[in-house]
């Protein structure tokens, strides 16, 4: 029985069980506990892995997405700390690529610009998460790539978000395309091309907009009391995903952004009977982008 390995294998199960302090072993035991780890994740468990879960099945079914969520963060700190193994673990055995996708978002390695852009030419998660390494590593060379990605339902939304990251302006042709869809997509598309627009000092050519309904929206804070430090004032401009409302308590932040681009109509704040204490409104007079 490999020893080292086991004594890995537990410290791995006991910090993905809520024992953090399971963490500074790993980190002593050295870039093993990482390789350990990716192999476990690519399916290639050892028995003692399989025994460690064992002992502990029923804290694990207690915490469901947590623990998973717990896995995902240790291999992002084992990542940091051991980089080299990481990329030399990829680079010995590319299947291990879409196991690691979502780690890369995280590093700051010029060594995570191939991987990304292979991630890129696969389908499903693997892509997707790909995509979001995008917003973080990805330039206005990558504006073709990204754009292909528009054409897949699953991807569309974070190809959206990734496109108005870049802020390219070769985007904003493809983007004005996707204006005429749902109410949903016209929205991300909108989104995207309000900050191309604004990294680029302005639309390409004179907007085109359909006037919508008054839109009223409300934010709250968890806690009272709490204070608005930000809220636009009546005639003021935004567009879809700017910060409306930002109220703040003790321990609580909240932030309202707006869905709709549109002209602020009114603001009132926690006035008489229509809104209750520590409450914002905003009503706008929403538009949506058409061309």
């Amino acid at each position: 029985m490999d020893i080292e390995g086991a004594g890995i294998d537990h410290l791995i199960v006991q910090y993905v069980c809520g024992e953090d302090r399971a963490y500074d072993g790993l980190v002593a035991a050295g870039p093993v506990s990482l390789s350990r780890l990716l192999d476990t994740r690519a399916g290639r468990a050892a028995q003692s892995w399989n025994d460690a879960l064992a002992e502990v099945r029923e804290r694990l079914d207690a915490l469901g997405r947590e623990a998973f969520e717990r896995l995902s963060t240790l291999q992002a700190l084992l990542a940091k700390a051991f980089p080299d193994a990481l990329f030399d673990a990829v680079a010995d055995d590319p299947a291990l690529e879409p196991v690691v996708m979502w780690t890369l978002q995280g590093l700051s390695d010029p060594r995570v610009l191939p991987i990304l852009e292979r991630g890129l030419r696969s389908p499903g998660s693997t892509r997707r998460q790909a995509l979001h390494g995008m917003v973080k590593h990805g330039s206005a060379a990558h504006t073709d790539t990204i754009v292909a990605c528009l054409g897949d339902e699953d991807d569309r939304w974070t190809a959206f978000e990734v496109l108005g990251h870049l802020g390219d302006e070769r985007a904003i042709g493809p983007l004005l395309a996707w204006l005429a869809e749902d109410d949903r997509t016209a929205m991300m598309a909108e989104q995207a091309l309000a900050r191309i627009e604004e990294r680029i000092g302005g639309p390409v050519t004179r907007p085109v907009w359909l006037d919508l309904e008054l839109k009223e929206f409300t934010a709250s804070s968890p806690l009272q009391p709490s204070r608005v430090t930000e809220v636009p004032a009546p005639g003021q401009t935004v567009v879809n995903g700017d910060v409306l409302v930002t109220l703040e308590s003790e321990l609580f932040e909240t932030r309202l952004c707006a869905d709709r681009s549109g002209t602020v109509a009114e603001v009132r704040v926690a006035v008489g009977d229509e809104i209750s204490d520590a409450v914002v409104a905003v009503v706008l007079r929403a538009r949506r982008r058409i061309g």
